[in-house]
């Protein structure tokens, strides 16, 4: 497994425009956001797509029923941005990858998200730990799929089925974590800073 990293901050004019060039579709998804940093993360999805996996037309990216994003020839990638950061996680098999920021607001949500044992987990440190969990929850999603309630999504486990593991860090106001068969390998010094 890899796993890349941008920074929306470090996305130069002269990459926007070639981005703009490659993904003219994400460009306009992009313009539908109502916030800079959503449009900013779509955009900063483009351009890792292009660094780390070499894509330089969007139709090489096709989509599951579901819509997930695969290649026809591999590898297994999973994008997420929140905030200021994107992350593309790359991987020989199914993968998933979220991040997100911390961010009080968000806790809203864990009463409908999480099972009583998920919610007594997070007790002792709400912010970090529900974060944790949304991001296990949603990176398991992204990798298996199936799961219609988000309380079902085995968050708490770290062995799943296939083979897959999930791990989660905190990384500078964000929680990140990605499930693959090789997610033990995430670490904040694995991370390619693009």
């Amino acid at each position: 497994m890899k796993l890349y990293m941008l920074d929306t901050a470090d996305v130069s004019a002269d990459d926007i425009r070639a981005a703009k060039a490659l993904f003219p579709k994400r460009f306009e998804r992009a313009a539908r956001f109502s916030n800079r940093s959503g449009a900013s993360g779509v955009i900063a999805a483009g351009i890792l797509l292009h660094r780390a996996l070499g894509i330089r037309d969007e139709s090489a990216i096709l989509f599951t029923a579901e819509g997930k994003p695969y290649l026809a020839d591999g590898p297994g990638f999973s994008l997420s941005h929140s905030g200021a950061r994107c992350v593309l996680a790359v991987s020989e098999g199914p993968v998933g990858a979220d991040i997100e920021g911390l961010d009080k607001s968000n806790l809203i949500a864990a009463p409908a998200a999480l099972s009583e044992a998920e919610l007594e987990w997070i007790a002792p440190a709400p912010l970090e730990r529900f974060h944790l969990l949304w991001t296990r929850k949603e990176s398991i999603y992204k990798a298996l799929g199936g799961f219609t309630d988000p309380k079902q999504i085995p968050a708490l486990e770290e062995r799943l089925p296939g083979g897959l593991r999930v791990r989660s860090i905190l990384l500078g106001g964000y929680a990140l974590s990605v499930c693959c068969r090789d997610a033990d390998a995430l670490t904040p010094e694995s991370i390619i800073r693009s």
